[in-house]
């Protein structure tokens, strides 16, 4: 088996939970929950994931830029490299 590319590295995923307005971290891999479960962020808030937009849409959340800036210190202090995810 090869190993994974993935292996040592430290990322971060900034999403925009249902109902919110702003961007927060997690490590949660995007995906990996189905949407509207409840997920952790670095601030120790949680968030319910967001449901995938139709095929062709921009998601609504792209043009939501502004992130949490608890996440963005504790993102900092791990050394995390962080993701901008949409759904």
């Amino acid at each position: 088996m090869f190993p994974s590319p993935y292996n040592g590295r430290n990322d971060v995923f900034w999403i925009v939970g249902l109902s919110t307005d702003i961007r927060h971290a997690t490590k949660v891999l995007p995906g990996a929950r189905p949407p509207g479960e409840w997920v952790p962020t670095l601030c120790q808030r949680w968030i319910r994931l967001p449901f995938p937009s139709l095929a062709g849409r921009v998601p609504t959340t792209a043009a939501i830029h502004e992130q949490c800036s608890r996440c963005g210190d504790i993102a900092e202090q791990q050394e995390c490299s962080g993701v901008i995810w949409d759904f």
